[in-house]
């Protein structure tokens, strides 16, 4: 097993202030404390090569355990074994196999063109420069950034800079990368792009990805596996299809009839299903058997103008699935 969490617990030590100034007072002299479970007994186990997706609301976890995978902080309970490496203890073999590109995080230097900092990266993880140099190009060309990579990393846009920092990441060809928010805030082409990215990556060196992202169509494109968290507890560790499916098993059938159709024949379907008719389109939403029930008794009467089966938007399901995820588990 290359990745391996056992009941993973991480608490945090907060200040508890009490309000107003004469609380204020009272807390600089008697400070109390309460602790923050941001991780509550978490277990997992990952294969190499595989690319799993991280989803959960603001604060569920997803970058404290990405913080903990990569050895940025220490467990309160329990382990995790990568490769047969503790994270934290820093060991110089693991730490030059793994990467980390966080989308709020900047590892370039601003002032200088990204190549330099390139050159930086080189140096420190000890880069042939045979190799560095294929690597380089191919990375560029894969991310077409190759007429920026002169360009001072502040005059770069939001997405040129993301593709340079996951250039960066890469250039000493790592066998696990770990991505926190890596299209937050990009436009739909760049996001396109990085998700092919990661997609031929993946399929080429056979690296294991981590992928935390607000964005569910990051997750459903790049990622056959999720673990969903919420309020640090984990609630789901399976295929992203089964999880959609288990949430919301409808789908939405469009059918259009064709100009001057008699539909007297609707009024007999109308309490065995639920649809609307406007325009002389039918559409209706419901679970598979019951829709494709529907269809065959429409092409039974009807030649339709076109019809349409449509899975409903993957974003709106998984708003409904957050809002109240008992419900659903």
């Amino acid at each position: 097993m290359y990745i391996k969490i056992s009941n993973l617990t991480k608490s945090f030590k907060m200040f508890k202030r009490s309000a107003g100034l004469k609380g204020a007072f009272k807390s600089f002299f008697n400070r109390q404390y309460t602790n923050f479970q941001a991780l509550k007994d978490i277990s997992i186990e990952i294969n190499k090569g595989e690319i799993v997706g991280i989803l959960g609301e603001n604060g569920a976890g997803k970058t404290t355990l990405i913080k903990l995978m990569v050895g940025l902080l220490h467990p309160t309970k329990g382990e995790v074994i990568i490769d047969g490496y503790n994270p934290w203890k820093r060991k110089h073999d693991y730490l030059k196999n793994v990467a980390i590109v966080m989308g709020q995080k900047n590892q370039l230097w601003w002032d200088i063109p990204a190549s330099e900092s390139f050159l930086l990266n080189k140096h420190i993880y000890q880069i042939e420069d045979s190799k560095y140099n294929e690597t380089l190009n191919e990375l560029v060309d894969l991310l077409d950034v190759r007429d920026k990579l002169d360009v001072q990393v502040r005059r770069l846009s939001l997405g040129e800079r993301m593709k340079m920092e996951i250039i960066a990441s890469l250039l000493h060809r790592p066998s696990l990368v770990l991505l926190d928010e890596p299209t937050l805030g990009l436009d739909v082409i760049s996001q396109s792009k990085i998700r092919e990215f990661v997609r031929y990556y993946n399929n080429k060196y056979n690296a294991t990805f981590i992928i935390t992202s607000h964005y569910t169509k990051d997750i459903q494109e790049m990622c056959q596996r999720v673990l969903v968290l919420n309020n640090g507890s984990q609630i789901y560790d399976g295929l992203f299809n089964d999880l959609i499916k288990a949430i919301n098993p409808e789908r939405r059938l469009v059918f259009e009839f064709s100009e001057g159709t008699d539909l007297k024949y609707i009024d007999s379907l109308d309490g065995k299903f639920e649809f609307q008719i406007h325009d002389s389109i039918l559409t209706a939403q419901l679970p598979e058997l019951q829709l494709r029930e529907l269809l065959s008794k429409l092409l039974e009467n009807f030649s339709p103008q076109s019809m349409s089966f449509e899975d409903l938007p993957v974003e709106e399901t998984m708003r409904s699935f957050f809002q109240s995820p008992q419900d659903y588990l």
